[in-house]
């Protein structure tokens, strides 16, 4: 998407070099590693927390959704190459990409014979309806919310597998073909199916439920060791997997030891450094230290030990609703946003695009509107700030003089959200940062009671269209009370119109109008305040001389962990390392 100023953008020598580098990590290097990828060894991959949760039902992250990947497999789910490739859908544990019917209104699907769990029984329909079927307990309120939304209900509300009661609307012909009833048409349900909340899930094996969230039974090429401790877990293989019935993950490690470390300028450090365990390790899901940045895109050597490319997301503040329900406090809280020193903190342009919508300029249902001026004035309008605050108290609604703002006990995400705190206070509004655990963030600011007044958050779609981004952030129904999660409303949106016009553009079958009506819903809520999209970021993952295989996956918008291997197996790995 163009960046538009009053002058000219010069392009700076950085610039130049990541959008260098993007090529090269995107395509060259990805081929390159293919011919040198081997088979074995330990690779060790570096991340900010651990994943809140593994159970596929409960996953909504996309950071879990690529760990998942490597041992929960689904209906369909998208090839392990760079580049466009890897948003194209392939089948998984379907033989094909579905047979609709009734107008889009039945998807069938019919399962491969002779997929495994890691106890050597084998996969079948049953377990599939189980683990959609999953999704309708209250316990499993954290995950996505497709299947509650597209499923249809059974005569009375379904409350789940562990009432007694099965899903009236998913249905096991026999052991291998299953069949879904959807409330209204979908032409790309399966691309819905790819999603681990659609996984199979063996009954029994989940008595425990928070034990099966940090250890789930394997179907895919890995299997988890037990785990002790909040330091990290390991991978192993996963006997009964078979590759000839997988042909989108490569299993190339014999080991993937995950480890915990939230210090980027430490890890990017010790990757530069690429000394022992680190020349097999990567950096999953925090780019490149800002302090790091200029030195690693600009070295000849050190750029090729970069995977970068457009994570296809956007990073966001989302605005409580419930909290600052009037229009104006919200509106005067997105014209001060100062975007050009958020992104400055974190890197500069080199690291995306500054952001005015909330579906990215990648999809065709993106929509090119600048209602609060970022484009012209990244600094944020501080006198149209005052004003509407100044409206507000007038009309005897004043605005807060004091906010609250949630992050991850992060260093580095609250070195970026500090710069927030100066743009407010030239506002007169007060500032106060609440970092919480990073393992348990995204279920804690999901619950409409947490008490803050906006929220540090990120969305990649799940599928190419604004149906997976405004239904999961902004439909009403997703709102529930205090101690329970509200799904990825994170704004606690529950506006009539809005759900309103969701429903219409669901149920809108021309693709194309479907399109227009998810840009126009999304121009909308930014007039509505509910958000402050800031930025359409790059991935900028850097690794160790011996990781081959590396590239950001379109759909993680982060190296692709079913890719990865290393370049000499018998390199070891000991679990620390320079940056521990």
């Amino acid at each position: 998407m163009p960046y538009l100023k009053h002058r000219m953008r010069q392009i700076t020598a950085a610039a130049v070099a990541v959008m260098a580098l993007g090529a090269a990590s995107a395509c060259d290097s990805a081929a390159d590693a293919n011919d040198t990828v081997s088979t074995g060894g330990t690779l060790r991959v570096v991340l900010p927390q651990l994943p809140e949760h593994l159970d596929p039902q409960r996953i909504a992250a996309a950071m879990d959704n690529n760990i998942s990947r490597l041992m929960s497999r689904t209906l369909t789910t998208y090839k392990a190459e760079s580049g466009p490739a890897s948003s194209e859908l392939v089948p998984d544990l379907a033989t094909d990409l579905g047979r609709p019917s009734e107008k889009n209104t039945v998807w069938e699907f019919k399962l491969r014979e002779g997929v495994k769990w890691e106890d050597g029984s084998p996969v079948n329909c049953s377990q599939v309806k189980y683990g959609v079927e999953r999704n309708f307990a209250a316990l499993f309120d954290s995950g996505l919310p497709y299947a509650e939304l597209m499923l249809a209900d059974n005569a009375t509300p379904y409350e789940g597998p562990y009432s007694g009661k099965g899903l009236d609307s998913v249905v096991c012909e026999d052991t291998r073909t299953i069949k879904f009833k959807l409330k209204q048409p979908a032409g790309d349900f399966n691309y819905t199916v790819a999603l681990p909340i659609f996984s199979p899930a063996k009954q029994g094996a989940d008595g425990d439920k928070d034990a099966y969230d940090k250890r789930p039974l394997s179907n895919g090429p890995y299997r988890m060791e037990p785990r002790s401790g909040d330091k990290g877990f390991t991978l192993v293989r996963n006997e009964h997997w078979s590759s000839s019935l997988d042909s989108v993950r490569k299993g190339h490690p014999d080991k993937i030891v995950f480890v915990v470390d939230s210090n980027d300028p430490a890890v990017t450090n010790a990757l530069i450094q690429d000394q022992g365990a680190d020349r097999n390790t990567i950096m999953l899901q925090s780019n490149v230290a800002p302090n790091f940045l200029q030195q690693v895109i600009n070295d000849p050597k050190l750029s090729q030990r970069v995977a970068t490319g457009p994570s296809g997301s956007v990073r966001y503040f989302a605005i409580n609703t419930v909290m600052v329900p009037n229009l104006d406090c919200r509106k005067a809280l997105a014209y001060a946003f100062n975007k050009r020193k958020y992104r400055q903190a974190m890197g500069g342009s080199v690291i995306g695009e500054l952001a005015t919508s909330m579906i990215p300029p990648n999809l065709a249902a993106h929509a090119k509107f600048d209602h609060y001026g970022t484009l012209t004035d990244s600094d944020g309008d501080e006198d149209k700030a005052l004003a509407l605050i100044d409206k507000a108290r007038k009309d005897g609604k004043p605005c807060p003089e004091k906010i609250s703002v949630s992050l991850p006990e992060n260093d580095t995400i609250a070195r970026y959200v500090k710069t927030m705190v100066d743009a407010y206070v030239r506002i007169g509004i007060k500032v106060e940062l609440k970092r919480l655990p990073a393992d348990q963030y995204w279920g804690r600011i999901a619950d409409v009671g947490h008490g803050n007044h906006l929220v540090y958050a990120g969305w990649i779609p799940d599928w190419a269209n604004g149906s997976a981004v405004i239904p999961p952030l902004f439909d009403g129904k997703l709102v529930k009370p205090t101690g329970e999660q509200s799904g990825s409303n994170y704004s606690f949106l529950n506006d009539s119109d809005v759900n309103k016009a969701i429903a219409d553009a669901l149920a809108e079958q021309d693709l194309n109008r479907q399109y227009k009506l998810w840009g126009e819903i999304d121009s909308k809520l930014s007039e509505m305040a509910v958000t402050i999209p800031v930025l359409y970021p790059n991935s900028i993952r850097m690794y160790g001389s011996n990781v081959a295989g590396a590239f950001i996956h379109a759909q993680f918008g982060a190296p692709d962990l079913a890719s990865l291997g290393l370049k000499d197996p018998s390199i070891p790995v000991d679990v620390t390392s320079s940056a521990s």
